[in-house]
């Protein structure tokens, strides 16, 4: 009798000791997965859009956004020339023997859209002629897809595609993500998710608000 207890002492020790192993193992194994799983981590929509760091391209697009001499080569013979206005917020150098000219491209199955133009100051002996290489450009107008312009052929461009390649630090206004690079500004016109048309400025200040941006839009 007396051994008969023994061994049932000993069973029920042999099956607590194992019962809690069992519970330390199982708890460390769930903490473990808990903690390591990426399955089982949420993270906020808002953390990661502030987690993407500016993009190095956007200041590189906004201080050359076109190579002029390489796009008039290719347009030569398709390209409208004419004396324009000088905007009050455009960049203007001091020099007395200036003006403005705008140059229209046409792009095949333009439709309803406008003509992207390219507005550019000139001075001196050469103001009156195309094949200029002092020319300072000002602005960019695009409606249209075109080749010609290389990195600057944004019209089509997912949202996605923009912002990976130009970064999330931007403002939005109406329709329109607002790029900035100290006097610099690019507007981008967004429907659907596409970059619908985009309009890039050199100002003659660093300092963009949202009243310059709404004067801008409106013409």
């Amino acid at each position: 009798m007396r051994k008969t207890k023994d061994y049932l002492i000993f069973i029920f020790a042999f099956v607590l000791i194992a019962a809690v192993g069992f519970g330390f193992y199982f708890f460390y194994t769930i903490q473990y997965h808990y903690e390591e799983s990426p399955a089982l981590k949420t993270i906020p929509v808002s953390e990661v859009e502030s987690a993407v760091k500016p993009s190095l391209k956007l200041p590189e697009f906004l201080e050359k956004p076109i190579n002029m001499g390489e796009l008039k080569s290719k347009k030569d013979k398709y390209v409208t020339t004419t004396v324009t206005s000088r905007l009050e917020y455009y960049y203007q150098p001091k020099i007395k023997d200036a003006i403005f000219y705008s140059y229209y491209y046409p792009t095949e199955n333009i439709g309803s859209k406008k003509i992207n133009e390219v507005i550019i100051f000139k001075y001196g002996e050469n103001k009156h002629a195309y094949d200029d290489e002092t020319e300072i450009l000002i602005a960019l107008r695009v409606f249209n897809e075109d080749t010609d312009l290389g990195k600057a052929n944004l019209v089509g461009y997912s949202k996605s595609s923009l912002l990976s390649e130009f970064g999330t630090d931007y403002v939005t206004y109406a329709d329109n993500i607002v790029y900035t690079y100290k006097n610099k500004v690019l507007i981008v016109e967004i429907e659907d998710y596409k970059v619908e048309a985009y309009y890039y400025i050199k100002l003659n200040s660093e300092t963009i608000d949202a009243n310059l941006i709404e004067q801008i839009i409106a013409k």
